[in-house]
């Protein structure tokens, strides 16, 4: 009996003295989560909001040449048939068509600004929509998304494009994949951000993400300008629409 005794103290000595031990470790007493602080596991917060604030909106309904300048950075511009159908400024391009065609707005110039798009897809999937902020003489910044679900983050440079280099600089370094982009038929809604130094993108109302973290880049090279939009081929004859294109205040 005594022998029992004796275990059963010893047993208990050496668990109080483990007890001491973790509770000097820090572990015990608090639970996990007050001692680390956890958090609650939420998606990131989208970094760029669009405000109701809006600049100017262009439906494309009336002849765009009344306040859009065209501009082929490569190929050749007979290759491109446009007309409007149904409210909607429709491109057509004849093969070949490794085309880049860009549209200036003529009117406006902007430091802060989100230029956002709706555009939908009538043909192939090799194509590309591009928007343009903070365009001058100097160069601009351009997003590009395609009906193959594929887009990219890029400045181009005049004094490159001058000395007969590759104007644009990808920030991106090629063309990705994203799932927030609609392939195939469907309209996608698709925004790029200039504000400040930051220059940022969306489609349809999410922020991509590059690299893990949202597609924001950081580049003072051009601080003001007007908006653009256009289109690129890559290949094969396109039909594809802007159903509407609108500079928002941040």
């Amino acid at each position: 009996m005594n022998k029992k005794i004796l275990v059963v103290l010893f047993v208990a000595t050496f668990m109080l003295a483990s007890c001491s031990t973790i509770s000097k470790l820090g572990i015990g007493g608090e639970s996990v989560e007050e001692e680390m602080e956890l958090q609650e596991i939420k998606a990131e917060p989208t970094e760029v909001s669009i405000s109701e604030n809006i600049f100017y909106r262009d439906e494309l309904e009336k002849d765009p040449n009344e306040d859009w300048g065209m501009r082929v950075i490569s190929g050749l511009e007979k290759q491109l048939i446009w007309s409007q159908m149904g409210g909607k400024l429709r491109f057509q391009t004849l093969p070949p068509n490794d085309l880049n065609v860009i549209f200036f707005n003529k009117d406006n110039d902007y430091e802060d600004v989100i230029v956002q798009a709706e555009v939908e897809n009538f043909g192939p999937l090799d194509n590309a929509y591009s928007l343009i902020c903070r365009a001058n003489e100097h160069g601009w910044y351009e997003f590009r998304i395609s009906s193959s679900g594929y887009y990219e983050l890029l400045r181009f440079d005049q004094y490159k494009k001058d000395e007969g280099k590759n104007a644009y600089t990808s920030y991106t370094e090629k063309r990705l994949n994203s799932t927030l982009i609609k392939a195939g038929l469907d309209k996608n809604v698709f925004s790029l951000s200039c504000i400040d130094s930051t220059i940022s993108t969306l489609v349809n109302g999410e922020q991509i993400y590059f690299e893990k973290r949202p597609l924001a880049m950081e580049d003072d090279t051009f601080s003001e300008g007007t908006i653009g939009f256009g289109i690129l081929g890559y290949g094969e004859s396109l039909d594809m629409t802007f159903n509407w294109v609108e500079a928002v205040k941040p």
